[in-house]
């Protein structure tokens, strides 16, 4: 049984990677390849360690590194999909993650190019065999698989638009050797390679890029990235800052064990420690109750200086649904009605939101601008009402711009 000192070093840790990965640097990092979809992104990265106890020994930076290299190739880091990996692994006595696309993001980077018709890998039975055609070189199977059912080998066929089609097959016996002369991580043998844990992925994997390389067609970028795959993180010219040199926003502090576990994934509690709490519906970071004093000497109080407002709202992008058209416009009434005119609007929103056009600027944020405002309609002036403390906050953001 896991001693409660451990789960508290995972926990601190995990902390850490959900700070570095909320944080504006690493943030902006991921919204240059993503756009809006970027704080989303960000958590199905912070998903994936949450599942993994191993991934929560990984330093953040390796972490969202990794993430990054899949953002890259847009492909989703949520283990439930199945596109892109992040792998634990032992760096010289240090825990790092290391990025593996899966079969699945394979055959959904070439579908995305819209060459193909279809894509598919299917396993070959015992008492079946693979006929191939003298004259046209397609594959079919025949014979009748045997009983009990025992697979032998896979097939890997696709279908392009113009009407072209190849299928390939391997053996088991030819694919592991095939891992065995070409994939680093096999020569490696490191316990968290994809040929240890799950030999079937690999596989997968293995005859479905042998195929669309030799015979199929991937964009020339996302290729050269699947064929940098295994190589060093220092020799992949995608780059985080490192630990020390991002913004740290404040995450809440935990007085027990069980609150810890809730965090982390543990066991079942009937809190929930990720909801807002209700103070004045403040676009804030979620307060513990318990430990209020020490927090609001450490946390800036509102009215909020533009500098602290900025990063409580990329703080609560990253833990809200996403907006709808209907939310963008009220964002932009209520913004209009309370700035002199477009200019000072624009840069309010540029500061804010990282671009002057609120169609540029992600659902998400939206979301969070909507909390700040929280805007009332009064049907009888045909307005909209703020608290004082958001139209001191208005002012000190035209002031200071």
């Amino acid at each position: 049984m896991e001693s409660p000192n451990n789960k508290i070093e995972l926990y601190e840790n995990y902390k850490k990677i959900v700070s570095y990965g909320q944080s504006p640097e690493v943030l902006k990092a991921f919204r240059d390849i993503l756009g809006h979809e970027a704080p989303a992104f960000i958590q199905s990265a912070i998903t994936a360690v949450k599942m993994d106890e191993r991934l929560q020994q990984c330093s953040p930076r390796s972490i969202f590194n990794s993430a990054l290299r899949a953002a890259t190739l847009r492909l989703s880091c949520d283990p439930a999909i199945g596109h892109a990996y992040l792998i634990p692994y032992n760096n010289k006595g240090k825990m790092e993650a290391q990025f593996q696309v899966g079969w699945k993001g394979v055959q959904h980077m070439a579908l995305r190019t819209g060459k193909y018709q279809y894509i598919n890998v299917s396993k070959v039975y015992d008492g079946e065999e693979v006929v191939e055609d003298r004259i046209t070189g397609e594959l079919r199977i025949t014979g009748q698989m045997k009983s009990p059912k025992r697979d032998i080998g896979l097939i890997a066929s696709f279908g392009l638009t113009n009407g072209y089609h190849k299928s390939i097959f391997m053996t088991y016996e030819e694919l592991e050797e095939h891992g065995k002369r070409y994939s680093k991580s096999y020569k490696a043998n490191s316990p968290e390679s994809i040929w240890v844990k799950n030999k079937e992925l690999a596989y997968h994997k293995t005859i479905l890029l042998k195929l669309l390389r030799t015979y199929g067609y991937l964009e020339p970028a996302e290729a050269a990235m699947l064929d940098g795959e295994e190589e060093d993180e220092e020799n992949i010219d995608l780059e985080l800052p490192s630990e020390d040199k991002v913004t740290i926003i404040d995450e809440p502090k935990f007085n027990s064990i069980a609150e810890i576990n809730k965090t982390l994934g543990y066991e079942d509690d009937d809190d929930d420690l990720s909801s807002p709490k209700n103070s004045e519906k403040e676009v804030v970071e979620e307060k513990n109750e318990t430990d209020e004093d020490t927090k609001a000497k450490d946390k800036p109080k509102r009215p909020y200086a533009p500098e602290d407002l900025k990063k409580a709202l990329v703080t609560t992008s990253t833990r809200v649904e996403p907006a709808t058209d209907k939310d963008r416009q009220v964002l932009a009434a209520v913004l209009s009605q309370f700035t002199e005119n477009d200019d000072q609007r624009h840069k309010i929103q540029k500061f804010l939101f990282g671009a002057e056009s609120l169609k540029d600027v992600e659902p998400r944020m939206i979301t969070a601008a909507m909390r700040w405002l929280d805007p009332q309609y009064d049907a009888d002036n045909k307005e909209y009402a703020v608290s004082e403390t958001v139209i001191d906050e208005i002012e000190n953001l035209i002031d200071t711009l």
